[in-house]
């Protein structure tokens, strides 16, 4: 899993490349959350090119959702593919993340 950082005016695009399951939660966090302090206003996450996510892994999304609300920056997808997408629904989880473009 790598996750690359994409800089606009007043968003930072989080965009992950490879599989979000507990195999890789733990590296994944400290990426995530690594200078947080140096994202923009926004926090858009880029899962499109997501293999495999599993309930670590949104449950990792959920903590983010969290921790970035509590500094006062929004946390939204942005893209998004299918296999992540049906896991959100499955879990009925989907809302939490709605999509912005």
């Amino acid at each position: 899993m790598n996750i690359s950082r994409k800089k606009s005016k007043d968003t930072t695009t989080l965009v992950f490349e490879g599989d979000l399951t507990i195999y890789y939660v733990a590296h994944i966090k400290d990426e995530l959350f690594a200078d947080y302090e140096k994202l923009a206003d926004k926090v858009a996450l880029d899962l499109s090119t997501v293999g495999e996510i599993d309930t670590a892994g949104v449950q990792l999304l959920l903590f983010a959702k969290k921790f970035f609300a509590s500094v006062h920056r929004p946390l939204f997808i942005t893209k998004s593919n299918e296999s992540v997408e049906s896991v959100l629904t499955a879990l009925d989880v989907n809302t939490q993340f709605a999509m912005e473009s």
